[in-house]
């Protein structure tokens, strides 16, 4: 029996990342979504209860720190992933002064996302 695929909610406000880490999540057996605002995540977090939420950490309709929170509030139980094309270090120091479960640098290649999303915890 194949297990179900992972639920992933994907905020990012550029059409083309999106659709790149869409396509390339959705052949590696995710289950995915996205979403380009606030107001897009909070009906999308209702209705599609994501298991990880693939965060973009800088959409025009939020200001910087505050999707971690809005998150957490909106799916408790949803690991949290900053996802940006910060510096390493300054996207890591941001996802542990933020409490995200983890951290993606958009200078990673799209095949090892899938990867880095399914391992553990990352700080």
């Amino acid at each position: 029996m194949t297990p179900a695929p992972i639920r992933l909610l994907v905020v990012e406000d550029d059409a083309l990342q999106s659709e790149l880490v869409e396509r390339a999540l959705g052949r590696d057996g995710f289950e995915v979504r996205t979403v380009t605002s606030v107001r897009e995540l909070r009906a999308a977090v209702a209705e599609f209860a994501p298991e990880i939420v693939l965060v973009d950490v800088n959409l025009p309709d939020a200001p910087e720190g505050s999707m971690v929170p809005l998150v957490r509030e909106l799916a408790p139980s949803a690991r949290v992933v900053l996802y940006s094309a910060w510096e390493e270090a300054k996207l890591k120091k941001l996802a542990r002064d933020l409490g995200a479960d983890a951290y993606i640098s958009k200078s990673e290649p799209v095949f090892e996302i899938g990867r880095r999303l399914r391992e553990p915890a990352h700080r």
